[in-house]
């Protein structure tokens, strides 16, 4: 890996949640782009904000002297002086991930008129020119610069610099809380909507279209989910973190519990993989939901007792209705019918797998059994 390939990698992936920050942000009709107009920018019909992004893993990167500073204000002067950008009606943001000392940058932030614009510009001519000469690389973009000046003031005085530290997933939570989203929620929806912005947007690239993403876009795969959030509902975070493969080999390596009382009324091998990832997809929500306060303790002792009065109930149903079936056969009838059952969390009907992988948990710990006699054969036997 090349020396710089950490940095350049920062530089490209930040542009993803800045886009997402913006498309929190924008009106209805907005358009968000990437590498249209700048790194990105928020195109509406009578209105433009470009944004330039600048990342660094050890300090600030637009320092008095950097290139990135100056090249920055290179670029939009050029594009206003080619008109590609009305500078009456647009605003310049220079986004940074980490603070450094207060220096021209800043007083440029502070100039929010053309007067204010005209002194900070000279002050950061007489501050440069004492440290710098036509041999430095910065000197093309600052000798064009001032030999722009009139532009560049204009520039100055629409300009706005935002700091963020780290990758920009802070900046982006802000937003999402703006959006009355509950706390223990923000993390999960912050991670869906920054998936489907970086798919969304790399599928456009290959497609050979530009990187634009409209409002409506947006709203359209979003809308439910905030809504969804807003109301407490209880999301599948299985969705986002589903079992790994390892992790269902290893279940079915070792044989737990679950698995050995589905062998135990003669389950077939697509059942009992099927068993260990729904028993793997409701522990990742019931963990979640606890984690997050969507439900607490009693809230999921309250569910599993309901599930467990229903399997007592077919098991003596069962036991009356089809009691010269083989014991296997018996079994299996319970265990189909229990991992059918619909059943409610806080009157709400869970994400799939949950009351099946429930039953599974409940069946490792040894407190039911399918087989008749799946006392006598696995009490006695802790789960592994």
């Amino acid at each position: 890996m090349g020396i710089h390939a950490p940095g350049q990698v920062l530089g490209y992936g930040l542009q993803f949640p800045r886009v997402l920050y913006h498309l929190l942000r924008c009106e209805p009709e907005d358009k968000v782009a990437i590498e249209v107009i700048g790194d990105v920018a928020t195109i509406a019909a009578e209105s433009l904000i470009t944004e330039e992004d600048k990342s660094s893993q050890i300090g600030n990167p637009v320092t008095d002297l950097s290139t990135d500073l100056w090249k920055t204000f290179f670029n939009w002067v050029g594009l206003i002086n080619n008109g590609k950008i009305d500078v009456a009606k647009t605003k310049f943001v220079l986004y940074v991930n980490k603070k450094g000392r207060t220096g021209i940058v800043n007083t440029f932030n502070n100039a929010n008129t053309i007067d204010k614009a005209r002194i900070a510009f000279t002050t950061a001519m007489k501050k440069i020119e004492k440290k710098i000469d036509v041999k430095h690389e910065i000197w093309p973009y600052y000798d064009f610069l001032k030999k722009n000046q009139i532009t560049l003031l204009q520039v100055i005085n629409n300009f706005e610099l935002q700091i963020s530290s780290g990758g920009g997933a802070e900046a982006v939570k802000k937003e999402i809380r703006k959006k009355h989203i509950s706390e223990s929620q923000i993390d999960f929806i912050q991670h869906n909507l920054a998936g489907w912005v970086q798919t969304t947007i790399l599928e456009k690239l290959a497609n050979k279209e530009d990187g634009i993403i409209s409002w409506e876009e947006f709203d359209k795969q979003f809308q439910p989910l905030f809504e969804r959030s807003r109301k407490r509902e209880l999301i599948d975070f299985a969705l986002t973190y589903p079992p790994e493969a390892e992790e269902i080999s290893k279940h079915l390596r070792e044989r737990p519990l679950f698995i050995r009382q589905l062998d135990h009324i003669n389950a077939n091998d697509d059942e009992i993989q099927d068993a260990v990832k729904d028993y793997l997809r409701a522990k990742v929500n019931r963990q979640s939901w606890i984690e997050n306060g969507l439900i607490d303790e009693t809230t999921a002792t309250d569910f599993q007792s309901k599930l467990t009065d229903f399997w007592k109930n077919k098991q003596r149903s069962l036991a009356i209705t089809h009691k010269t079936y083989e014991a296997c056969d018996r079994g299996m009838l319970l265990y189909i019918d229990c991992r059918s059952r619909q059943e409610t969390i806080r009157d709400q009907h869970p994400p799939s797998a949950t009351i099946a992988g429930t039953y599974h948990l409940l069946a490792n710990s040894a407190d039911l059994g399918w087989h008749p006699d799946w006392e006598n054969t696995f009490k006695s036997k802790p789960a592994m």
